[in-house]
């Protein structure tokens, strides 16, 4: 015992430096992890993510120079700190869209087929959401680590300390910022759009089809039949079809652009 409080005391400010270190270049890819649904609480839980994103960063943490943690003040720690959270964030936000996609094109469909009044709580992930938003969601994630998601985005995690590396001082211009947030916003209700237009189109049939047999036979009262109808049909087309939007959103799902895309945009703000 007193042996290891002799190595210890011998080794105590390299110790706190790494620590300290391992603290400040896991910032980034905390932010990532828990942010992005096939990492966040409903697949990986606090400890095991926290684990993941520790042993990680350990290799950036080791990577870097030992006369960084010395020659850095208490002001700098705090401005690197909140800048490697901003990275993290837009990381996590860019690769976040294709499964947020998903999510609002069931929500999308649920609601045009009559199941908005029965939100339900997602055990999984406790939170409301709609039948079709968490089978959608539930897909996406399968099909991320299944076609090999995870590897791209520890490379696209990995890369971002080449374009944007920790001792970089860079300054965010404030309306790079605007339009990274506002073009990635438009992403998202695009895709969500035509990924839910398709079957929007042909409940909007159904919806039609009974409404011009209300009219001819209005004492039979068919609108009732048409909520179960549209559910039917909309779990139809899913089983039908669902191989095909994995299949179209394949490259996204496995993050093979947003490496390129991040560094871009890196480069727009020096």
């Amino acid at each position: 015992m007193n042996g290891l409080l002799e190595i210890y005391g011998e080794y105590h400010e390299a110790i706190h430096g790494y620590l300290a270190m391992l603290t400040l270049c896991s910032e980034r890819a905390f932010i990532l992890f828990f942010m992005f649904p096939p990492t966040a609480d409903g697949v990986l839980q606090g400890v095991a993510r926290n684990g993941v994103v520790l042993l990680f960063s350990s290799f950036i943490a080791y990577g870097q120079p030992a006369s960084l943690f010395e020659s850095m003040s208490g002001l700098m720690f705090v401005e690197t700190f909140v800048r490697e959270a901003i990275i993290g964030l837009a990381l996590g936000f860019s690769a976040s869209i294709v499964f947020w996609v998903a999510e609002s094109a069931g929500t999308y469909i649920d609601d045009l087929t009559g199941y908005n009044n029965i939100q339900i709580t997602n055990p999984v992930r406790s939170e409301q959401n709609t039948p079709t938003g968490t089978l959608l969601m539930q897909i996406a994630t399968v099909a991320f680590w299944t076609l090999g998601g995870m590897p791209a985005l520890l490379g696209v995690l990995y890369d971002s300390y080449n374009w944007w590396p920790l001792t970089s001082r860079t300054p965010v211009a404030e309306n790079i910022l605007q339009s990274f947030v506002l073009h990635q916003t438009d992403t998202l209700m695009q895709m969500t759009a035509k990924l839910a237009t398709p079957i929007m189109f042909i409940l909007l049939l159904v919806d039609l089809a009974f409404g011009f047999v209300a009219k001819s036979a209005q004492k039979l009262e068919v609108m009732q039949l048409s909520q179960p109808v549209k559910g039917a049909l909309t779990v139809l087309i899913l089983a039908l079809f669902v191989g095909i939007f994995v299949e179209q959103v394949r490259g996204q799902l496995v993050l093979a652009g947003l490496g390129d895309y991040m560094r871009e945009l890196a480069h727009g703000l020096r």
